[in-house]
């Protein structure tokens, strides 16, 4: 037997992890995308708030945005700081949970954070 802690799927709980999913299934169907768990709720149960990303395909992003992915950043896009807060309070309001929700193109996902990814909503 050790003492290292047993290792969890995620550490939200599962009344809220169902929640999560029934959620994110309905904006994966509205973007035809896929949401994924991230960051430290998939570590640790100290975590500060539940990390979930739609990850878009470039062109599907770019459609959506505009080509703000070359130089500048598209965190100061009006339309994309109404669709993740938005989204972000909705989320909150399904689950209960500290969500912190945000759309990125696959490219930008896949270079700057190749942590753990849990799907969600499928």
């Amino acid at each position: 037997m050790t003492n290292e802690p047993r290792q969890k799927f995620n550490y939200i709980g599962a009344p809220s992890c169902f929640e999560l999913h029934a959620a994110c299934h309905v904006i994966n169907r509205a973007f035809g995308a896929t949401c994924y768990q991230v960051g430290s709720s998939l570590e640790r149960p100290d975590f500060r708030d539940v990390d979930v990303r739609l990850i878009l395909d470039d062109a599907v992003f770019d459609a959506l945005f505009g080509n703000v992915r070359e130089g500048a950043s598209w965190e100061l896009s009006p339309f994309w700081i109404v669709i993740c807060t938005g989204v972000t309070f909705w989320l909150r309001q399904q689950t209960g949970l500290p969500v912190d929700f945000q759309i990125q193109p696959m490219t930008h996902a896949n270079q700057k954070h190749p942590g753990t990814r849990q799907p969600l909503g499928l």
